[in-house]
């Protein structure tokens, strides 16, 4: 890490370049005080602009003001130092200590969520970086790790839209906006040339499919046909939809229209387990016969989707950003 006072106030670390001071690098609370028009074209000033909008539109009677505290910035940033050098436990006592005095400091909750993500505890670290994006949503650095750790997770979807702000807030030039680019346009590929699908289609997908699964858990049959029926006409080659479909059906009686979507989504992978054991379960059915609780085997498609993907997420894995 580089140990560079900010040029400004010479007390924390200097983490941005600031065209107003020849280059050099400036803390985050310099960046925000001295900040004026004649930083246009600077991508912190964007994202401060961008914010003050957002908020404007929520509420004319308020504005943003992100808390800063510089004494926090350095001690987090010694604290991952020590992370970074193999004293991990010196350095997370010192993050778990900020983190009690101040959890409402963005950069207390990125410090937690790459503290986890070091100890490979990534459902942790991503709650930690979404309190972070929560409180400052143009954290470019707690969106990138974010998308690693989903990354790590196998959790395509989820990295790809942490990584797609990564690209809309950050600097082109940075090495975090590139790689950020980069996984995005390999798994556009990916999906044009294996799926034949837009990746807009495929996280369409993902969400109606997502939400028509929640409803089929509720046991409403009918509203999550619909949903199965719209991620499968945005992503046809996926037997999963196919395969819920199935389970709704059976679940309403409806005997062969079940039996036609799980041959559906066997012709798409004849080595879908769930769907070779839920048609010979429904075919032992009689004419009108409900499939009982229980009797059935469903699987949340995207996450087992993904993992069948997973050899390619490891060739894109992506480093944490510290």
């Amino acid at each position: 890490m580089n140990p560079k006072k900010c040029i400004v106030c010479v007390k924390v670390k200097g983490k941005r370049v600031c065209r107003l001071k020849a280059n050099t690098l400036i803390c985050s609370q310099c960046c925000a005080q001295i900040r004026n028009p004649d930083c246009q074209g600077c991508p912190y000033y964007s994202q401060a602009q961008h914010y003050a909008a957002r908020k404007a539109q929520t509420s004319k009677n308020s504005s943003f003001i992100m808390r800063v505290d510089p004494e926090v910035d350095e001690a987090v940033d010694q604290a991952l130092r020590m992370i970074e050098s193999g004293n991990r436990i010196g350095g997370e006592s010192i993050i778990i200590d900020l983190y009690q005095k101040y959890p409402d400091l963005h950069i207390v909750q990125y410090a937690m969520g790459v503290a986890q993500a070091m100890k490979e505890e990534y459902d942790q670290s991503i709650e930690h970086f979404n309190k972070a994006t929560d409180l400052f949503p143009y954290f470019v650095e707690a969106w990138f790790n974010k998308g690693v750790s989903y990354q790590r997770l196998m959790k395509a979807e989820d990295a790809i839209r942490a990584f797609q702000k990564v690209i809309e807030f950050g600097d082109p030039s940075d090495e975090s906006v590139r790689y950020a680019n980069t996984f995005v346009i390999d798994i556009e590929r990916h999906l044009r040339e294996n799926d034949g699908i837009t990746l807009d289609d495929y996280l369409e997908a993902k969400d109606h499919f997502d939400a028509a699964f929640s409803i089929m858990e509720q046991q409403h049959w009918q509203q999550a046909i619909d949903g199965f029926q719209t991620a499968s006409a945005l992503n046809p080659n996926h037997p999963q939809p196919h395969g819920n479909l199935g389970i709704c059906y059976a679940r309403l009686g409806r005997k062969q229209e079940a039996l036609a979507a799980f041959d559906k989504a066997l012709e798409i992978d004849p080595n879908y387990e769930p769907a070779l054991l839920n048609r010979a379960i429904v075919a032992s059915l009689g004419e009108g016969e409900k499939l009982p609780d229980g009797h059935f085997k469903s699987v949340e498609y995207y996450k087992d989707y993904t993992l069948k993907k997973r050899s390619m997420l490891a060739q894109l894995a992506g480093a944490l950003q510290k």
